[in-house]
């Protein structure tokens, strides 16, 4: 099997694609939001919208400056990117990230929470509430930043100069360790400690050595497969999921004990799951081979530019998500009290999201197309993506490869569809709308994977509605050859039925009735 090639170098600098890929808000010279990460390019956050979103809808009289959320929120973006980028590696582990957004905005709900008249948070409920004069907008900001500091100095040690440099950007001192009881800092860093005190045990292994580190003891079918060179005599399980070795680094299951983590809203954490995978070999899985080779031999720059777009090698899985969150806070112009709590559910949902998909992908280990369809048509001759700027060629079905880069860990189900349906259902019931209207313009010649060659004309991307943008996400994975299309329909159904549970638990803390 041929494993994509490391693109050719391109007349875009990566910091400059990741600047333009990323780009929901204009940057302007605001001190305070941004966090400038050695080894990654730090996207700032600005002190005002753009007087128009993307596609120039906004709600008549809406307010133009980000909340304090959305400015933590971009710091943790940029903290999960320069982790991942200063190692070197392409992507980042989207469980991981799914959870430290989760366990961010969990700390930043807690302290706003003491602030709302009606609002209880996950640790202390309404224990700690203020008395009405001190729900004041600035309590609220300086709350929410110190449980946000403490969070993600917890999350990213490492950042420790950047993160402490935004909170004093945003007028505090990261120093305090001693604040006055019952003020803003106290409550701030009270509720951010019980936060990460119950996350330290939720079976993600946080403190483990290295961090996150595999508590299953989780061994894989199959003996690792070097990237380009597929041997299909030394395959035991075709079915099972092959670690490949990319550039000499072989693949290990990421994160496999997030499929026993303690989950938010879910009672457990298989309580929903997909139908098996089909039999290898069976007629219904020669159909999901014959599927994935018509695509691959037919790719349309529609279909590279979607499964490019999804890939996330910039914004990280979960990351597109939170760009869905943004792009709704400035249409319909909110404020702290509005983003404290969408953030909060959507990132409940995708932590969520993620462990209910890898509970499936524990269970079911079924292989990735990168490896069952070259087994499979081995001494065949197909007709196939060839590689970067060759087109269509035929070859032996040995030499099968994907449009992108296949992430380490088993295919069924996909996470991007779990993770999409989630945040889909989610934020259309939050907003009270499916209506989403958010847009992308894929330039011609960005591909990174054929660069200066793909699309050949601009790509316009769009997205009516939340149901539309969680469809296009979840099936860029099947037109980008890592993912089946039994790994992504129901992912996306089952990312639908965990947003709703969540939305569900998370309306009881919104409500002050959850016990």
């Amino acid at each position: 099997m041929s494993h994509r090639p490391a693109a050719p170098a391109s007349t875009t600098t990566g910091a400059a694609r990741t600047a333009t890929r990323r780009r929901v808000l204009t940057t302007t010279a605001a001190a305070a939001g941004v966090l400038a990460l050695p080894g990654a390019a730090a996207w700032g956050v600005p002190t005002s919208f753009e007087a128009e979103t993307r596609t120039g809808r906004r709600r008549p009289g809406a307010v133009t400056d980000p909340s304090v959320v959305i400015r933590w929120n971009q710091a943790a973006m940029d903290a999960i990117l320069g982790r991942y980028q200063a190692a070197g590696n392409r992507f980042g582990p989207a469980t991981v990230n799914a959870r430290a957004l989760a366990v961010l905005h969990n700390a930043v709900y807690d302290a706003w929470a003491c602030y709302d008249r009606c609002a209880v948070g996950t640790r202390y409920g309404g224990s700690l509430r203020r008395p009405r004069a001190e729900r004041t907008l600035d309590n609220k900001n300086e709350a929410i930043s110190y449980a946000a500091h403490l969070a993600l100095l917890d999350l990213y040690p490492e950042y420790k100069v950047p993160i402490d440099s935004m909170l004093r950007g945003l007028g505090h001192d990261p120093e305090l360790t001693d604040p006055r009881p019952y003020s803003p800092a106290w409550i701030g860093q009270r509720t951010a400690r019980a936060v990460l005190e119950y996350r330290h045990a939720d079976g993600a292994n946080q403190l483990g050595t290295p961090a996150y580190a595999d508590t299953t003891g989780y061994q894989p079918r199959n003996s690792p497969q070097t990237a380009g060179a597929f041997d299909p005599s030394t395959v035991t399980d075709p079915a099972h999921w092959t670690p490949l070795i990319v550039n000499g680094k072989t693949q290990r299951f990421l994160t496999p004990q997030f499929a026993v983590m303690q989950p938010f809203a879910l009672s457990r954490p298989d309580q929903f799951t997909v139908p098996a995978p089909p039999a290898y070999p069976s007629v219904r899985m020669t159909a999901a081979i014959e599927e994935l080779l018509d695509i691959s031999a037919r790719l349309t720059d529609e279909q590279k530019a979607i499964a490019e777009f999804w890939l996330n090698d910039d914004v990280t899985p979960p990351g597109a998500q939170q760009m869905w969150g943004r792009y709704v806070s400035a249409r319909d112009g909110h404020g702290v009290d509005e983003d404290a709590r969408l953030f909060f559910g959507l990132n409940m949902a995708e932590c969520d999201a993620a462990i209910g998909s890898w509970a499936v992908k524990a269970d079911y280990d079924f292989a990735r197309p990168s490896t069952l369809i070259p087994y499979d048509r081995r001494g065949q001759r197909i007709q196939a993506w060839g590689g970067p700027g060759r087109g269509t060629v035929a070859m032996d079905g040995v030499d099968w490869q994907a449009y992108v880069a296949v992430p380490p860990f088993p295919a069924t189900v996909s996470g991007h569809s779990t993770f999409s349906g989630a945040a889909a259902e989610f934020l259309r019931r939050f907003t009270g709308s499916d209506s989403f209207g958010d847009s992308y313009r894929f330039k011609a010649g960005a591909s990174t994977v054929e660069p200066g060659l793909t699309p050949r004309t601009d790509v316009v991307l769009h997205w009516p509605t939340f149901s539309d943008a969680a469809r296009q996400a979840g099936i860029s994975r099947v037109y980008g050859g890592m993912h089946w299309s039994f790994d992504n329909e129901p992912g996306i159904e089952m990312g639908h039925r965990i947003g709703k549970v969540v939305h569900r638990q998370a309306m009881r803390y919104f409500g002050g009735t959850h016990r």
